[in-house]
């Protein structure tokens, strides 16, 4: 089964959206900005992203809770991210 490239997108902003939610952040708002960020990144990127996170097999709502070996890291603006890889 393919995968187009805009549902790749689509669930990993969906995905990261409700992780961010985890530290107050809003929903959509969180869900734009990584949407604008899967924009540059290789289809393979995000497929092995998408795979990584076993996004395929999750039928019900992403965890709105982190593991305890997660974490989210956070920029002061999209400058600091490219290829959706982001820096420190």
């Amino acid at each position: 089964m393919e995968i187009s490239r805009v549902e790749l997108c689509e669930a990993l902003a969906t995905d990261y959206a409700y992780r961010a939610s985890v530290l107050s952040l809003k929903f959509e708002e969180a869900y734009n900005k990584y949407l604008k960020r899967c924009e540059i990144r290789s289809y393979d990127n995000l497929l092995q992203q998408f795979q990584h996170g076993n996004l395929l097999n999750s039928k019900s709502k992403p965890q709105t809770k982190l593991k305890s070996n997660e974490y989210i890291i956070s920029a002061p603006s999209d400058d600091d991210c490219e290829d959706g890889v982001c820096k420190l």
